[in-house]
Formats: structure tokens, C-alpha cells, sequence
């Protein structure tokens, strides 16, 4: 019966978590929608359009070192051969992120969770805080709580929130 009771009450937490950011999250989405036409003169006039990059990622879990794998592509000297590209690992994620940002200055980098915990023992060794310094540099602009960033419980979660620059500081907390 106890089992049931705490399983019921994080499964409440965890109903209100989701339900609170999914209304944060329509309540921005609506914020500059307007059916009315009749602007005043003091409505600034309408700036040219602009292309923003949105830079998302999922399920990072931690994992700083490169996996020993490779995806073939065309060799940008040579059509006729391909070349082979190392993937995975912080290292090369950052670098990626970095060469989309520079391609465009509108950019959000958005992860939707699983930042940390679950993580291989080069970053949970360290209760993930070098995946957390890696992710201050890289600078995620918004991230979803997925479920693994509650593996350690809420005060750990808590601790994450203060080390992180921005990427928790909006995330609404259960008590």
C-alpha cells in the first residue's frame, strides 16, 4: 500500500510538471498572436522577416566521449568517394553547434531532455557535472526536463538547476 502511495503521488508531481509547462509553453506560443487589424500609430511597423535557426537535440545522457563509430558521406573534393565521419561524443557535438551558430546569427539551441543522469561513468562518476559545465559552454538556450533529470530525485534536480546557467532557471519545480 505504501509502494502505491508514493508511485501515485510521483506520477501527481510528475502529471502536474507536464501539465504546468505544456501551459507555460502554449501561454509563449500565443503571446504575439493578434486578430485584430486595427493597429494604433503607436504599433511600430513591421520588421522585414527573419530566419531563425532552431538547433534541437535529445537524450544526451551525458555521453563526453566518442563512440568508435562513422557515417559515410560524399567526399566534398570528390563526388565519386566518400569520406568517413566520426560521430558522437561532446567534443564533435559542440563543434557542430558551434558551425550551425556561425551560419546564422538567430539561432535557439533547444534540447528536450535527458541532459544527465543515465549516463555513462565518465560523466556520472561526477554526478554529471562535467556534462554540466559542457552544456554551459555550449549554451542551450531552452531545455525540457526529461525523465532521467528526476533519477536522482528533486534536490539533486534543484542542485542542476543553480549549476546551470540558463537552461533550468524557467523549469518549474516539484515540491
Amino acid at each position: 500500500m505504501h509502494l502505491n502511495s508514493s508511485i501515485d503521488k510521483k506520477m501527481t508531481t510528475l502529471n502536474i510538471l507536464f501539465k504546468t509547462t505544456s501551459l507555460c509553453l502554449a501561454m509563449a506560443l500565443l503571446v504575439g498572436c493578434n486578430d485584430n487589424d486595427d493597429n494604433d500609430s503607436s504599433t511600430p511597423a513591421p520588421r522585414s522577416n527573419q530566419t531563425v535557426n532552431i538547433l534541437a537535440f535529445n537524450d544526451f545522457h551525458g555521453n563526453l566521449e566518442p563512440p568508435k563509430r562513422y557515417v559515410e558521406a560524399a567526399n566534398p573534393n570528390d563526388a565519386s568517394q566518400t569520406v568517413r565521419i566520426p560521430v558522437g561524443g561532446v567534443s564533435y557535438f559542440a563543434d557542430a553547434i558551434k558551425k550551425l551558430k556561425a551560419q546564422n546569427p538567430n539561432n535557439a539551441v533547444v534540447s528536450a531532455g535527458d541532459l544527465i543522469n543515465a549516463s555513462p561513468i565518465t560523466s556520472s562518476l561526477f554526478l554529471d557535472e562535467p556534462t554540466i559545465e559542457v552544456m554551459n559552454d555550449i549554451q542551450i538556450d531552452f531545455n525540457a526536463v526529461g525523465n532521467h533529470e528526476f533519477d536522482r530525485g528533486t534536490d539533486e534536480l534543484r542542485r542542476y538547476k543553480w549549476r546551470l546557467s540558463t537552461i533550468y532557471q524557467h523549469c518549474p519545480m516539484p515540491n
